[in-house]
């Protein structure tokens, strides 16, 4: 029997990951598109990865969706309310960071970073992750976007669980 997915109008407005509360991908593309910060300010964005991701839920300690959960949970306690954290894609988040410092963000980066790794669900099967950071101005947040992704990229080839500032 083959069954057919149906989708409903709600369905279209889903913003929020359901898993890890944090906003969509959907919903960042939205705000990009919007302009995140009028102020004219610079805005620093985060890209976070879970280090080694695939490895969980093998093992049976703890799920992958429990580490999503904690992950975020840390990272969104983490951050000022200003702040809007996304599920970026599978096991990674970003974070835009509007009226932030080059100095802050590296700051809040390491932060968050240190916050997972010392969170007691987390050390227990010793979770970390990557960060990559960049910073730039107010009208172009995708390109900031992009170059703290490939920053991102620089911090895993490294072997994960440190901040890299692009």
């Amino acid at each position: 029997m083959a069954f057919s997915f149906r989708r409903s109008k709600s369905d279209d407005n889903i913003i929020v990951d359901r898993l890890t509360g944090a906003f969509n991908r959907r919903q960042l593309d939205l705000d990009l598109a919007a302009g995140v910060d009028a102020s004219g300010l610079s805005t620093a964005t985060l890209m976070i990865d879970v280090d080694d991701f695939s490895r969980y839920g093998k093992r049976g300690e703890v799920s992958a969706d429990q580490v999503l959960e904690r992950v975020a949970w840390v990272v969104m306690a983490t951050v000022r309310t200003s702040d809007i954290v996304y599920r970026h894609r599978h096991a990674s988040f970003c974070v835009l960071l509007p009226a932030t410092t080059d100095e802050d963000a590296t700051t809040v980066a390491e932060r968050v970073r240190s916050n997972i790794e010392s969170t007691p669900l987390l050390v227990e099967s010793n979770v970390t992750v990557s960060v990559g950071v960049a910073i730039g101005e107010s009208d172009d947040v995708s390109e900031t976007v992009h170059r703290a992704d490939v920053a991102l990229g620089s911090a895993t080839s490294t072997g994960g669980n440190v901040v890299v500032h692009s």
